[in-house]
């Protein structure tokens, strides 16, 4: 009987250091036993219909930026941000035995999963923005001594460390697409340029430590709201106090990304306002007559938006898409517009790598948003996230409201999504984007028309040419 093959790609897990129940709200991954089922499935069918399973998690497996840097972890304590923000081989190591500690039940699914006879089951990790921990030696060997792929079994678990592009398919994370915040200069050897013993820690991820490893305590839901600049929208839509809390918290880390910027501004620039803001929205009497007067008084919300927009824009600009959109006027259509800009945009950056590394699928994480594409030539796929996610997308500020003051009213359904890819007798792959608990369709609309042969060839002479 001839063996098949496909793959399970999941991505965005953010395993903490477990205990949630126990008082660790900043935990994420609270699926550990639906995990164990799900992989335990495709084991199952993987030597029912003698199949080669590869799973691949596609970044953000682990959450080092909110697993302290200690030996020994208490789920209600509180942590200050210099114990999050080591980033050596040997804290990132104390992190991860945190995280192994606190989650017996995924890594012992990860070793059952593993299995070098045919069929043949292995393991591929990339890092994402908030593991980029993996890229360490020491933290690699961890991991492969708590699932057992060491010795012999050892080839089973690949680490990668940006890409994946064989077999038809492209897997990245995603971040070094989106956000500029969450960028790095050099993913595939991300070290800190004042201390090769560190690695960076880019402003998204000291936004994070910053911000909300402390604010999760009262609102577990933010770190589902992406990118951050679109959190800073709703606040203003929901909350003026709280969006001003989130907003001097992100300029306080951001300056460095407009540092360019600013050095060729005029005073009175984008400098200037970033100050002006920070003072302004830092001073609790201040932020409490701003936030009357921006309830009440159109004229002025307005120009505080432009005020804001102006700063958001210098520190993420948006695509050229974007730009050429007119501006929200609400902040509710700000946010959504944020939301969206973020999905078109990782869309597009798929249609370049079907073209460039001749694929057929592309595969990416990051914006926590399972979704299907089709795109000239093959198909764009979102695994999404096994945290804590749901889709408000076109959502009135009525639903807003209600999920800001009753958050324990949507804390269900859960969704569990992930990719699966099969190939055909050609060793063709077909994707599709599912969800492990059946309560979430997603469905891929119909793939555009395929455009006549002349078409295609104009539209690749311009890609040659440069004009596109």
């Amino acid at each position: 009987m001839m063996t098949k093959k496909a793959k399970v790609i999941v991505s965005d897990l953010h395993l903490g250091a477990g205990y949630f129940a126990a008082g660790n709200f900043m935990e994420d991954f609270v699926k550990d036993n639906e995990f164990a089922a799900f992989l335990g499935g495709f084991r199952a069918e993987s030597e029912a219909q003698n199949t080669d399973f590869e799973l691949i998690i596609a970044g953000d497996m682990v959450e080092f930026l909110q697993v302290p840097a200690i030996a020994s972890f208490s789920p209600r304590a509180m942590y200050p941000p210099e114990d999050f923000y080591p980033a050596t081989e040997e804290a990132s190591v104390l992190k991860i035995n945190l995280v192994i500690q606190g989650h017996p039940t995924f890594f012992a699914a990860l070793r059952d999963w593993l299995r070098p006879a045919e069929p043949r089951r292995t393991l591929t990790i990339l890092k994402g923005n908030h593991d980029v921990n993996l890229h360490w030696p020491g933290v690699q060997e961890r991991i492969r001594q708590a699932i057992g792929a060491t010795g012999e079994r050892a080839p089973l678990l690949t680490f990668v460390e940006q890409e994946i592009s064989r077999e038809g398919i492209y897997v990245e994370h995603g971040n070094q697409y989106a956000e500029k915040i969450n960028r790095f200069d050099d993913f595939t050897a991300p070290y800190d340029p004042n201390d090769p013993d560190e690695l960076v820690t880019p402003p998204g991820s000291q936004f994070v430590i910053e911000f909300f490893n402390d604010v999760e305590h009262e609102k577990w839901w933010v770190d589902s709201i992406k990118p951050i600049t679109a959190l800073i929208w709703y606040g203003f839509a929901l909350d003026f106090d709280f969006a001003a809390r989130v907003l001097v918290n992100f300029l306080r880390v951001a300056p460095i990304l407009i540092a360019g910027s600013l050095e060729a501004e005029p005073s009175g620039g984008i400098a200037a306002e970033v100050d002006s803001l920070c003072r302004e929205l830092s001073d609790g009497f201040r932020v409490y007559e701003l936030g009357q007067r921006y309830n009440r008084d159109k004229t002025f919300r307005r120009q505080f938006h432009a005020r804001v927009s102006r700063v958001l824009r210098a520190i993420e600009p948006p695509s050229a898409k974007a730009a050429a959109m007119p501006e929200p006027v609400t902040a509710l259509a700000q946010a959504q517009g944020i939301e969206e800009q973020l999905r078109t945009d990782l869309r597009d950056v798929a249609q370049e790598k079907i073209r460039q590394e001749g694929v057929r699928l592309v595969v990416f994480g990051h914006t926590h948003r399972a979704l299907c594409a089709p795109l000239d030539g093959g198909v764009y796929l979102n695994s999404g996230t096994w945290t804590w996610q749901r889709n408000f997308e076109g959502a009135d500020l009525e639903t807003w409201r209600d999920f800001y003051a009753h958050p324990e009213k949507y804390t269900e359904p859960h969704y569990l999504t992930y990719v699966r890819v099969d190939y055909d007798a050609d060793g063709q792959p077909t994707g599709r984007v599912l969800d492990y608990t059946g309560q979430l369709i997603i469905e891929c609309p119909p793939a555009p028309e395929e455009k006549p042969w002349w078409a295609r060839f104009i539209a690749w002479l311009k890609r040659l040419l440069g004009l596109r």
